[in-house]
């Protein structure tokens, strides 16, 4: 039995990587501690399947503010540096892990280490092309460079480190970081938790023609392309419907959007992430997954979780053709489109719309994919990895 703490600027529950992972080790028998974000008036402390959460009760932001990013992160980066002291001087932990963004949370541990504890590095994504992509920066600005440059120093500080696939990999070697540092983990859902379902049981599961998009909101996903989408078919579909669940910085603009389009009777949008239990269900009723995101450099190395959860749940997907995700899906497992084009994302639906026979196709097809790769393998690969700090 093995004491572990992992810190993420989450809010665990919604998270289901962070869930994987700490359930995993839950059920080994290791004893687990996760320091996450949590809501104002809710309790500090809390059991969720084995796994004690410790919250930090500050928001989340969410905004378009480089600044008010830096100091949210920040403040949750200062009260989970003196709780994890206080915790390791209490009762010392094995190992440390650390999920991102930021990459700089690595250095919470670095109180534990220096008491010998093991740090792994947990990269969920590419921080410099995220801050491109979001705020419109060259890869050559001052402010890319410093990141860049932060994320060397965060994963030299670590003993180890997560990579979630290869092109992500290739892309954290190309800045600098050694390969052999790394160890490759795919997002894979936890077929324990979303179950694997015959592939054309949720093809025609309602009268409506329901297509779901859950997780972050942000320009970059490519949302107002659906809801344009929707727009022009909104007189061809009958029962069409979008269901949009989730958070980010895009969200009100959104909302306004619809709003104008007068699209509230097709466009659906719940603000704020749900706990995986209760977001399974609202996926199982769904005709349709779509993952709609743009093209740039950091939605090209993107092998969104959302995607795998929809094909690990028997759900046909519309998807943007990106080199990542091309390199795991060819064309007969989901419906590419081409990202940004509100026309073709159309026509796609209206194609799948008319053509249940193809929708069952692409369930068929991409059951591959969770056949190739399951989170029960790559268990042992985390187990191995986990085992491997131990021994050092």
């Amino acid at each position: 039995m093995t004491r572990i703490c992992m810190v993420a600027y989450t809010h665990y529950p919604t998270d289901s990587r962070v869930r994987r992972e700490a359930n995993a080790l839950v059920e080994r028998g290791d004893l687990v501690d996760f320091i996450c974000l949590g809501s104002e008036g809710g309790q500090s402390v809390e059991i969720l399947d084995g796994v004690r959460l410790i919250k930090i009760r500050i928001s989340r932001y969410r905004g378009s503010s480089t600044r008010m990013y830096l100091v949210s992160y920040l403040q949750f980066f200062v009260i989970a540096t003196f709780k994890l002291l206080w915790l390791q001087l209490k009762n010392p932990y094995a190992v440390i892990q650390v999920h991102t963004m930021p990459d700089f949370m690595i250095f919470v541990a670095i109180f534990p280490k220096l008491f010998g504890a093991k740090v792994l590095l947990d990269v969920h994504d590419l921080m410099p092309e995220l801050y491109q992509s979001k705020f419109g920066y060259k890869e050559t600005h001052p402010l890319i460079r410093f990141i860049t440059w932060m994320e060397r120093c965060s994963i030299a500080f670590a003993d180890q480190a997560i990579a979630v696939h290869k092109p992500h990999l290739d892309a954290l070697c190309r800045h600098g970081n050694p390969a052999q540092k790394f160890t490759i983990l795919l997002n894979l859902p936890d077929h324990r938790v979303f179950g694997q379902c015959e592939p054309s049981l949720f093809a025609s599961a309602c009268s409506d023609f329901q297509l779901i998009y859950h997780g972050t909101v942000s320009k970059r996903h490519g949302l107002e392309i659906a809801i344009r989408a929707i727009s022009a078919l909104k007189e061809e579909i009958n029962g069409l419907v979008l269901k949009i669940i989730g958070d980010g910085d895009d969200l009100t603009r959104l909302v306004v959007l619809v709003n104008e389009l007068e699209l509230n009777k097709f466009v659906q949008i719940h603000i704020g992430m749900i706990p995986m239990e209760e977001l399974i269900p609202k996926i199982k009723s769904a005709s349709v997954g779509i993952v709609p995101v743009l093209y740039d450099e950091f939605t090209k190395y993107m092998l969104p979780v959302k995607l795998l959860e929809y094909v690990a749940l028997g759900i046909p997907v519309i998807c943007s053709r990106t080199p990542t995700i091309e390199s795991y899906f060819d064309d007969t497992m989901v419906q590419y489109t081409s990202p940004g084009d509100v026309d073709e994302l159309a026509a796609h639906i209206r194609f799948l719309y008319k053509n249940p026979d193809r929708r069952k196709v692409l369930c068929v097809n991409s059951s591959k994919f969770n056949r190739d790769y399951s989170w029960e393998k790559q268990k042992l690969s985390y187990y191995k990895l986990i085992d491997s700090l131990i021994r050092k």
